[in-house]
């Protein structure tokens, strides 16, 4: 069972999915429903529409990098130490919403990945800490500009993070999200894979073992920073096969799938 927002009627709602539906939720604590076993509520009836299990008041943070083909597919050298972005809040979409860019982007890439959700405060937190610090796992599609990420300064250009990851109603997430312990044995063990598909075929493919920085590593990283605070989301990190990687960008129409070994997969439509 996972827990997502969604909005029925004009009003949002947290909720419970499930085979038999949704259950509403009689709270509106995403992180403290995730410790709640079994979860109470209401059952609702169809039609809902399905959100983003992202708050306006989160940090959503992207691991760049974290696979060492995909630094190589991205003729970049292999980083020392994580390199953090972030995505806004209105970039955010739920799995099953359409993928929107601007006209002008002819280079629309996609980026499967695992995300975390934390579940407890932290500041400068240990590796041997970081595991006590997620409450929960879900989908990502860090889906990016290829074509207007990159900015000329004279003989030299910059990458433009905001340009080319924050572009609005961009990015898929969930919509379900599920607790740590659904995968956790698997994630630690390395063997949890990212897998993503377009119109079928397989894209990307590769075990969290491929990692450049583990999860504790990421976190421990991005704390000595910054605090995180409850339901801030950590995107991991995307393999190798990207279309920039392949020169084979999406198109209005393509079905993007993501998948995550023991989740249930995300599809989204460009529109």
């Amino acid at each position: 069972m996972g827990l997502m927002w969604f909005e029925k009627d004009g009003e949002t709602r947290l909720g419970a999915r499930s085979e038999a539906g949704i259950t509403a939720l009689t709270g509106q604590d995403m992180v403290a429903a995730l410790a709640e076993t079994p979860v109470q509520g209401a059952a609702v009836s169809d039609p809902v529409t399905a959100l983003p299990p992202v708050t306006p008041t989160a940090k959503i943070l992207c691991v760049a990098l974290n696979y060492v083909d995909h630094a190589k597919e991205a003729n970049q050298p292999v980083p020392e130490t994580p390199i953090v972005f972030f995505k806004t809040f209105d970039a955010m979409i739920a799995g099953g919403a359409p993928i929107r860019a601007p006209r002008m982007i002819t280079q629309l890439d996609y980026e499967g990945e695992l995300a975390l959700i934390i579940g407890k405060r932290g500041f400068d937190i240990a590796k041997t800490d970081a595991w006590d610090h997620i409450a929960g796992v879900t989908t990502l599609n860090d889906v990016s500009a290829r074509d207007i990420f990159k900015v000329k300064a004279g003989a030299a250009s910059h990458l433009d993070w905001f340009s080319g990851k924050c572009l609005n109603q961009s990015t898929p997430i969930g919509p379900e999200v599920f607790p740590l312990s659904a995968i956790e044995d698997d994630l630690k063990a390395g063997t949890t894979r990212i897998r993503c598909l377009v119109n079928g075929e397989v894209r990307q493919d590769a075990p969290v073992a491929d990692m450049i920085f583990d999860i504790p590593t990421m976190i421990a990283f991005i704390s000595s920073r910054i605090p995180l605070n409850p339901g801030d989301i950590i995107a991991t990190g995307t393999p190798p096969g990207v279309g920039a990687g392949t020169d084979r960008y999406l198109s209005k129409g393509d079905v993007v799938r993501v998948e995550v070994t023991g989740l249930p997969p995300m599809e989204n439509t460009v529109a």
